[in-house]
């Protein structure tokens, strides 16, 4: 896994490895110019023009050192400083005199002409105000250039983007690629920060984890590389049984698409057997579509004797996913949740009950105080306001916040999904960003698709944040392969659940 830093972080671990370390800061900038220019050599088959814009800053000074160095290579390039030369850092003065030393010059502005690669060096990671004036002015030129066909590699972060927060300040830089230093910045991860930095590119420039001395970072995400070491070990010797056996408490009349699509990630997902509660309904098309479950279906009402001997049987629960909140959601809710002490995943309705019902949500309450095995909640945005009792503009300013205030409030472990889905738990201080997935997710069906992802996870022996949070990850490398063969428009749910096997099977036979 890897590290997500903000910018306080990365700022305390630069000053480390100068102050403490001993490694200069003006190596440390010729690290990351060279950096830079590796991966634009691997990214276009020739650079004939390039322009440089530089600030004032250091992020600056990796600019003019980028420029100086394809200068020498004999590469026509264009280096351009924006702002004061008195208002630069003292590592960018020394940059300008080394430029100067060799002979070379700086612009004041870009010439009016074509060229194939810009280097965006203007702002760094330390940004707060909101971009204007002839800044603003030179953001809106260099992406106007970007759209006539210039390739456009930001140093560090995107100009514009909060390294934080991922929020654009007034106004960005759309970069093809970004190639950051030692760290991922959280707002490189976060929408639309994540679109403004194209594709990322972390580089090992000197500044590692040795410095982490008061604290490590919060923020980690999952690479491919990730997912065989973390999967649970299955026995050679097993059977469905050791696999786990989930108890689904799914879908309603007209619904019955949810627990058929839950139903199959959690065999996908390697759990040996499913059971799924659900109404008389549904149990034409479950037999038909999922003849590998077990059902138990009702008419009127569901018999208390039948669901205590299914929570018996299960090592996990699953409960909400097209559910609905009738009489007979809310009497299953509360009977799980009573007479239950195993994991469960707590999905749609499931959640939206919770919400509505402070019975339901004293039952839950007490049911973290007495040590029960952890619940793990799968909200959407409407989801998780509901639960939190705000509005949606809250959400929007403040969903890391909101996020862990209801894990500790429910303890949860809460996979707050959304284009990012971050997963928190009541317990750790680190949240896991996920750095999966496609806009072809955002389709009816995928929740409940993550849903039985985790279950699945959850019955092989996962621990819970591990479960959710990897979860999530799969269920994204699951969407960008279906993605990969139908496109993201043309994918349904069930095309993310049925690519499950496949993007296992890879980690497995790598």
């Amino acid at each position: 896994m890897k590290y997500a830093v903000t910018a306080a972080e990365m700022k305390a671990y630069d000053t480390d490895t100068i102050n403490r370390i001993g490694l200069a800061s003006e190596v440390l900038m010729e690290r990351a110019a060279l950096a830079v220019i590796e991966e634009l050599q691997k990214a276009v088959n020739k650079m004939q023009r390039v322009l440089i814009v530089a600030g004032c800053g250091n992020n600056g000074g990796d600019g003019i050192a980028i420029g100086r160095m394809l200068l020498l290579q004999g590469i026509k390039t264009d280096i351009v400083l924006a702002g004061d030369l008195d208002k630069c850092t003292g590592e960018t003065k020394h940059q300008l005199q080394i430029l100067e030393n060799l002979g070379f010059s700086i612009k004041s502005k870009p010439e009016e002409t074509e060229y194939d690669i810009i280097v965006d060096a203007l702002f760094g990671i330390g940004l707060s105000r909101e971009i204007a004036g002839k800044y603003r002015d030179m953001i809106v030129d260099i992406n106007r250039r970007k759209e006539q066909g210039a390739f456009v590699c930001a140093v560090d972060i995107a100009s514009g983007v909060c390294a934080d927060t991922g929020r654009v300040l007034g106004c960005g830089i759309k970069a093809d690629m970004t190639v950051t230093f030692a760290f991922s910045k959280r707002g490189q991860l976060y929408y639309p920060g994540k679109e403004y930095t194209g594709k990322l590119i972390v580089k090992d420039i000197g500044i590692t984890d040795r410095s982490f001395l008061v604290s490590k970072p919060d923020a980690i995400y999952y690479e491919p590389e990730d997912v065989t070491e973390c999967l649970p070990v299955r026995k050679k010797d097993g059977n469905k049984g050791t696999f786990g056996k989930v108890l689904l408490i799914a879908g309603s009349k007209e619904m019955s698409g949810a627990c058929l699509l839950c139903g199959k990630a959690i065999f996908r997902m390697g759990a040996g057997m499913v059971k799924i509660i659900t109404p008389e309904c549904n149990r034409q098309v479950l037999q038909q579509m999922l003849p590998e479950a077990m059902l138990y279906t009702y008419d009127k009402e569901p018999e208390a004797a039948k669901i205590s001997q299914a929570l018996d049987w299960a090592s996990v629960v699953v409960i909400g996913p097209g559910l609905s909140k009738d009489s007979n959601a809310r009497m299953l809710m509360k009977y799980v949740l009573n007479e239950n002490k195993k994991p469960i995943v707590v999905d749609a309705d499931g959640l939206n009950l919770i919400a509505e019902k402070e019975e339901i949500n004293s039952i839950l309450k007490q049911r973290k105080e007495d040590g029960s095995a952890p619940i793990v909640f799968t909200p959407h945005p409407g989801e998780l306001v509901r639960l939190c009792g705000v509005g949606m503009d809250q959400y929007k300013m403040e969903r890391m916040e909101l996020l862990r205030k209801a894990a500790i409030s429910y303890g949860a472990v809460i996979a707050g999904k959304d284009a990012v889905t971050v997963t928190v738990a009541p317990d750790r201080d680190e949240v896991v960003i996920n750095n999966s997935g496609t806009d072809g997710m955002a389709t009816a069906g995928s929740g409940d698709v993550l849903a039985g992802v985790i279950a699945g996870l959850l019955a092989q022996g996962a621990e819970s944040f591990t479960a959710a949070s990897l979860g999530v990850y799969l269920h994204g490398l699951a969407g960008e392969a279906a993605a990969g063969v139908l496109g993201s428009r043309g994918m349904m749910a069930g095309d993310i659940a049925d690519a499950l096997g496949y993007v296992l099977k890879y980690r497995e036979d790598i």
